[in-house]
């Protein structure tokens, strides 16, 4: 059943273009890699941009985007929200993160990070708090890829929370 909604949503989510009409699912995608090569992990989450536009508003109501009205300020907002709705712990320890930027794609924001570790845990624990606090109805699709094995994992208000494994 889960893996007919994750291609229900992968076909919509690729077909979505109508941006001047919201929308009436409240879901992220964040497809987080691990790198063993380069010990790091490269994530790309997907939002809806008038989502992400309205946590930058709430903030500033100036400020608008795609486009950028203020590229500097929109990106450290941005990058901010993350800090503050998507961790990474380690043995109870934050684990930090870069945000490195952003691109649009019809009514979807693609934002990009990358977390360097200096020693590689056996795992990590990942809190994905995206639009929880906006949206009662949000759920955060993740989908982990290691080694050449991919998981999915479907998160929400209630279970925002999974541990990553990263040693074979």
């Amino acid at each position: 059943m889960l893996n007919i909604f994750f291609l229900f949503f992968s076909f919509w989510f690729s077909n979505q273009s109508n941006a001047d009409q919201g929308h009436k699912f409240y879901v992220s995608t964040t497809t987080i890699e691990f790198k063993m090569d380069t010990k790091s992990l490269q994530i790309t989450s997907q939002l809806f941009t008038d989502d992400i536009e309205s946590i930058v508003q709430n903030i500033n109501e100036g400020l608008s985007l795609d486009p950028d009205s203020d590229q500097e300020v929109i990106n450290q907002l941005i990058s901010n929200y993350f800090k503050q709705t998507l961790k990474f712990t380690s043995e109870g320890s934050a684990i930090d993160y870069v945000f490195l930027g952003k691109e649009y794609k019809n009514d979807i924001t693609k934002c990009y990070l990358e977390l360097n570790f200096s020693k590689v845990p056996s795992q990590i624990e990942l809190f994905n708090g995206l639009f929880l606090s906006l949206f009662e109805e949000q759920q955060n699709i993740v989908h982990f890829k290691n080694l050449g094995e991919r998981k999915s994992y479907l998160l929400n208000k209630n279970n925002s929370r999974i541990s990553l494994v990263l040693s074979p």
